[in-house]
């Protein structure tokens, strides 16, 4: 939780993660919350502030539409293992034993939880920096 200048929690005095909103109105937008927000209601200290302004209606439905897209093919590839295909065998196998290894790192995950995170992860930051280079050179 290192950024500056830092954001507190107005109810419990705490310092505030920054999260990243996936929301259809609102992807890809950085925000500030306290931790209590994310564990329970009755806790619930809610939203802070935005750390971004809002995007475009123009950005907005592209990062929706690439987060949906990267959704399905994580979904297509932990079906296409589960379902036996012969022919992603090689593939499959070297899922299973990512997911094994992920789920090392997780108590309690089981391997289907964790599929594919880390690559989720990069392709979407590979895909953000992408699009915010593609609109840096269009609007320069």
């Amino acid at each position: 939780m290192e950024y500056e200048p830092a954001v507190y929690c107005g109810r419990c005095g705490r310092k505030a993660p920054r999260w990243i909103s996936w929301s259809v109105a609102n992807p890809g937008r950085r925000y500030y919350a306290c931790v209590d927000a994310q564990v329970s209601s009755v806790l619930q200290h809610g939203f802070i502030e935005w750390h971004d302004n809002p995007t475009t209606p123009f950005l907005r439905v592209l990062l929706g539409d690439l987060r949906d897209r990267v959704w399905k093919l994580e979904d297509d590839a932990a079906a296409m293992c589960k379902d036996g295909d012969a022919g992603a065998g090689a593939f499959c196998m070297e899922v299973h034993k990512r997911n094994e290894q992920s789920a090392g790192d997780v108590p309690g995950a089981s391997s289907s939880d964790n599929f594919g995170r880390k690559e989720l992860m990069l392709v979407c930051g590979i895909v953000i920096f992408v699009s915010g280079l593609v609109v840096g050179m269009i609007l320069s």
